[in-house]
């Protein structure tokens, strides 16, 4: 799950050009626009990360008023990535001190030992996600199946790690498409289509179901009859502005869970499982490769992977959302969402 609120350290300060009020702090992989002389080099912080949702009711937010949107029938703040004076800014830095309530929980231990709690329900920060279309939705049979792992990649600015010790590690690198999550599994017998948070029932105009129909997917799991899910994107008409410019809307697959053992396939065994969902007659398309390499062959920095995830989409005159890593053995994955991407669409 993504961590929206954690107790981190101002890594570094750094002043932005004919900027007299405000300057850049980094925390980790992120530069955050702060206040001149609000926190030095290792001030611990908490860092909002973008797309969370504050509450406007919270005083602590008021500073951000301007900015209030109303989502879901509540009013409040998304934070999103913006230039401040040419300085990209992404998320929000506030001292540790501004918050007791974290402050009692913590009690004095170590930031090592609390970099990965996430805070956000503590202080009723939700995660903002665009509204879904309505042939996206559909009626509800059930919450998510628990038997089936969502997904939610890591983003590279929150894993340093990864500079020390995966350089030399083998990475497949894909596309990540801008669509709407969706799952097909077989499990038992019983096949289901998901969305990002609900089981969904067929109903006649569910796009997510008519797709699994028209590509053969239930079809050919049932032949299968083995206990996966498919995971991918769903893309097309009617959902997020079709960057893509297709006709009609088709799934992308990205990942293959195996419910029995709990984890997902590795890059050799989710194309062996393509290969025979389509021997059975399901049209399954993978999201676009870039590469299978070695880290260091691709950016051996967050800079450079950062100008790496820019570039061409699915359809060439479209700019990608950015590119997702996965090691070839299964143990580690992250993504990379382009800058470009993320100005552009902070409307979203």
């Amino acid at each position: 799950m993504r961590k929206l609120v954690t107790v981190r350290k101002v890594d570094a300060i750094s002043s932005i050009p004919d900027a007299d009020a405000i300057e850049c702090a980094t925390v980790e992989g992120w530069t955050v626009v702060v206040k001149k002389n609000e926190f030095s080099v290792n001030d611990p912080c908490v860092f909002f990360e973008i797309d969370s949702f504050l509450p406007i009711e919270d005083e602590r937010f008021a500073f951000l008023a301007k900015n209030k949107i109303t989502w879901q029938e509540k009013e409040g703040i998304r934070l999103r990535t913006m230039k401040l004076r040419g300085q990209l800014s992404q998320g929000l830095i506030l001292p540790l001190t501004v918050f007791p309530e974290i402050m009692l929980q913590i009690d004095g231990a170590e930031l090592s030992d609390i970099r990965d709690r996430d805070f956000s329900g503590l202080l009723n920060i939700e995660k903002w996600e665009a509204p879904i279309p309505a042939c996206l939705s559909g009626e509800v049979h059930g919450g998510f199946p628990s038997f089936i792992r969502k997904t939610d990649q890591e983003r590279i600015q929150n894993l340093p790690d990864v500079w020390v010790s995966e350089l030399n590690s083998l990475f497949e690198v894909t596309v990540k498409l801008d669509g709407s999550s969706m799952t097909v599994f077989h499990n038992d017998s019983e096949i289901g289509v998901c969305g990002r948070n609900w089981w969904l029932t067929e109903t006649p105009g569910n796009s997510l179901w008519k797709v699994a129909r028209a590509s053969r997917l239930i079809d050919s799991l049932s032949l299968l009859g083995k206990n996966i899910a498919l995971q991918g994107e769903l893309i097309g008409e009617g959902i997020q502005g079709n960057p893509e410019k297709l006709t009609g809307q088709a799934f992308y697959l990205y990942d293959i869970y195996d419910i029995d053992a709990q984890c997902y396939l590795g890059h050799h065994d989710r194309h062996a499982v393509v290969n025979e969902l389509r021997s059975y007659g399901g049209q399954l398309e993978h999201v676009p490769h870039v590469t299978v390499d070695k880290l260091t062959n691709i950016g051996s920095d967050l800079e450079t992977l950062l100008a790496v995830a820019d570039g061409p989409s699915l359809n060439p005159k479209t700019r990608r959302e950015g590119l997702v890593f996965k090691e070839v053995n299964g143990r580690l994955s992250f993504k990379v969402i382009s800058n470009y991407y993320l100005l552009k669409h902070s409307y979203k």
